[in-house]
């Protein structure tokens, strides 16, 4: 293969030994990311040089990462302007912004976690292939956090501008989130700022249409996986068929299929 189809293949695929190291990397540098957005909410603006090093070796390799998708991509523009494209543009962007009157969008680094959606797409991961039920839970849990996580840094951003804000730091934000989502509202925390109080509205919308989409797709899967039998299909090898099914679904072969009685069909 040509360099570029290389490169391509490397970045698309997630089942070769090449694929899963890109993806394994990639993992590692979001993680490191996320976590450096919550370390650097204690600094501000004023970070201390070992942050500053992490920071820009992280923006490196995104920034690597984003133009070699661009360069391989078949249709440049339409990955420009697609979901993850769009993604992966605001992971570093806001490193690279130096006017003063453009620094409000340094808080869009908090959408660096959106890059993990990328590892939620399909069922193949790192050491093997996940369930459907399993790959259902992965996202629920996710869509979560997300909400979360997003909201905390949002809220805690637009707080930080007020002169005495209750909420000062990301662990006060996220747990104000946990706290304001669970409808439990203990009131200790409160935002003042408009942006913080339209943040929250924001987070409880969301969480409210989000959250139960993902979760009515989780009990879906968990009825259908009561209704099945896992019986194996003798010609095609499909595994999984209806309780009172006598041929499989697939190929119309017989299957066989135990019950508690004295019958088998």
């Amino acid at each position: 293969m040509r360099i570029k189809e290389r490169v391509a293949f490397c970045l698309q695929d997630s089942k070769s030994v090449a694929g899963k190291v890109v993806d394994l990397i990639l993992l590692v540098f979001n993680l490191i990311a996320c976590a450096l957005f919550v370390v650097n909410s204690r600094y501000g603006d004023e970070l201390p040089p070992a942050l500053q090093l992490f920071d820009v070796i992280v923006v490196t390799v995104f920034s690597v990462e984003y133009m070699l998708r661009v360069w391989v991509a078949e249709k440049k523009l339409k990955y420009i302007f697609s979901f993850y494209g769009l993604v992966d543009l605001v992971s570093i962007l806001p490193s690279f912004i130096t006017l003063s009157e453009l620094r409000f969008l340094s808080g869009l680094k908090v959408l660096r976690v959106l890059r993990f959606i990328r590892f939620l797409e399909t069922e193949t991961f790192f050491f093997g292939k996940l369930s459907e039920l399993q790959l259902q839970v992965a996202r629920t849990v996710f869509t979560v956090f997300t909400i979360l996580f997003v909201s905390s840094g949002f809220i805690l951003y637009f707080e930080s501008t007020h002169d005495a804000p209750q909420i000062r730091t990301f662990s006060d934000a996220f747990y104000f989130c946990v706290v304001t989502l669970s409808t439990v509202g203990f009131g200790d925390m409160t935002p003042i700022t408009a942006g913080g109080r339209w943040g929250t509205v924001v987070m409880i919308l969301g969480g409210a249409v989000l959250v139960p989409f993902q979760a009515g797709k989780l009990v879906r899967i968990l009825l259908a996986d009561r209704s099945k039998n896992d019986v194996v299909c003798v010609e095609c090898g499909l595994i999984g068929h209806d309780k009172d099914a006598s041929h499989c679904k697939s190929c119309g072969a017989i299957v066989y299929q135990e019950y508690s009685g004295d019958d088998q069909s």
